[in-house]
């Protein structure tokens, strides 16, 4: 298992018409090329330099023509939320693995917290314990994020509602300033209902937070349907407008925006409730 595309490799060795004994040249023999190969062992640093020059890769070229895309870490989320979605619990756990695997290798934290997810994720299908020292070992990864990429909103996405309310309020405070592409903004206000839900059961509701976040989604721009339909559906729950709430609710059902219609729907019956 290997972050690069070794087969990718060999097949531009070929197209270049290089012999495998032209990189005794530099320093790499015939049995550790085939060995490297069949991923049955790793190169130094400066072999797999030296392969590349030799193979005239510059370092865009070994990005896009070599990395191995499901062994990266955007990849491996990608792989994770669509096995999440089929709750197939041998997909997640195959990740959980690689994940683990290429940490290992890499020592990259980005696979560490991948793949703590993927066994919270695994064991909501298949309780362990395991799962609760996963949990914690991504929880606190977020403590080092200092800037905030997609990555990093769909690794908090699942686990939002397992953090302090006012840590939860310090990651949305920078989360909601930055410009982030339209899935990534969907996640974004499905972990904003959820926070406001969080909120709305707190004993004693930091009603500032409360009012800020709700704000968020209603000013949001509405470029998309998506977000249009949260923001009107908040602020008519700010005006407290429950007809207009449920009409919302469903013409998202009717609509089978599923997702959305199953936060909006606990959103709003909560509101309802503790308002």
């Amino acid at each position: 298992m290997s972050l690069i595309d070794r087969n990718r490799i060999n097949a531009i060795r070929q197209a270049n018409d290089i012999p495998v004994r032209e990189l005794a040249n530099i320093g790499i023999s015939r049995n550790r090329y085939y060995r490297y190969l069949n991923d049955e062992n790793d190169l130094p640093a400066e072999s797999f330099i030296s392969l590349m020059s030799h193979l005239l890769l510059t370092g865009t070229e070994v990005n896009t023509e070599l990395v191995n895309r499901l062994d990266t870490v955007e990849g491996l989320i990608n792989a994770l939320q669509e096995a999440d979605k089929e709750h197939d619990a041998d997909k997640i756990k195959d990740i959980s693995r690689r994940g683990y695997h290429l940490f290992r290798n890499t020592m990259a934290r980005g696979y560490l917290r991948v793949a703590s997810l993927a066994d919270v994720l695994h064991a909501k299908i298949i309780p362990n314990e395991h799962s609760q020292i996963a949990k914690k070992i991504l929880i606190d990864s977020f403590e080092a994020v200092t800037i905030w990429r997609e990555m990093d909103v769909a690794l908090l996405a699942p686990v939002i509602t397992e953090l302090p309310v006012q840590q939860v309020a310090d990651y949305l405070t920078v989360i909601w300033a930055k410009k982030w592409p339209h899935h990534t903004m969907e996640l974004l206000n499905t972990m904003s209902a959820q926070f406001l839900v969080m909120l709305l059961n707190e004993p004693e509701r930091p009603q500032e937070i409360f009012e800020e976040v709700a704000a968020w989604m209603i000013e949001q721009p509405r470029d998309a349907m998506g977000f249009a339909w949260w923001s009107n559906l908040v602020n008519q729950l700010v005006e407290q407008n429950w007809e207009s709430a449920h009409e919302a609710l469903l013409i998202a059902k009717q609509l089978r925006m599923q997702n959305m219609f199953e936060n909006g729907d606990v959103l709003t019956n909560t509101w309802q409730k503790k308002i």
